[in-house]
């Protein structure tokens, strides 16, 4: 199978010399990997510094605890997913467009970034980091929120899409992706989200309009 831009982008960062990159990225890539793997109550300081080639006192140096770590890993995955999303929507664009674009690179970003996403959707980060804990597919005031929200605006305003309340309308936009990309990191999925990638997105268009 052919491999996508996405997947020799991904390809070519993963054979960069690992020491090459500094001490704070070698550690969110170790912390990444082990989090997923091993959980991240089995993962302690000495764990991540065997993986990721750092001394357990430059570990201290670049972040106060294994909760931050966890915290920055997750704000930099957060970041990842909504920046993928807000630059595959097109500025001037047909709502079923947007709709149709954002639920496929929902899943794509989730395929080529399995074990990103792994930790995005599958780890109940309220159990190891404190405070209030932004969900990645929240409606919020970033670029992607503040894009979606003028295309659904406008879309309604034009009688596209159904008046529909906001927290309906991103439970559809995200809810479905989400369920079925959990259920494909967990293996009770066996197609690949890029496979059904057409008609879920036709799904959440047709639910929407």
């Amino acid at each position: 199978m052919t491999e996508t831009k996405e997947q020799q982008t991904q390809t070519k960062t993963l054979k960069k010399d690992f020491a090459s990159f500094s001490p704070r990225e070698r550690i969110l890539a170790a912390s990444l990997k082990l989090f997923v793997e091993q959980g991240y109550f089995n993962t302690n300081i000495p764990d991540l510094s065997r993986e990721s080639k750092c001394s357990v006192g430059s570990i201290y140096h670049t972040f106060k605890n294994k909760e931050e770590i966890a915290r920055e890993l997750y704000k930099e995955a957060m970041h990842a997913f909504r920046s993928a999303l807000q630059e595959a929507i097109p500025d001037d664009a047909e709502i079923s467009v947007v709709i149709k674009k954002t639920v496929k690179s929902f899943l794509r970003f989730s395929e080529v970034n399995h074990q990103l996403s792994k930790y995005i959707w599958l780890c109940r980060h309220n159990e190891f980091m404190s405070g209030i804990i932004k969900h990645p597919a929240m409606v919020g005031f970033d670029g992607l929120g503040r894009k979606l929200t003028k295309h659904i605006k406008r879309g309604i305003r034009n009688g596209t899409i159904r008046p529909l309340k906001a927290h309906i309308i991103w439970s559809v936009l995200f809810g479905i992706p989400v369920g079925y990309v959990r259920e494909w990191l967990d293996g009770y999925n066996i197609e690949a989200p890029s496979s059904v990638a057409d008609d879920l997105a036709e799904i959440c268009w047709h639910a929407l309009k």
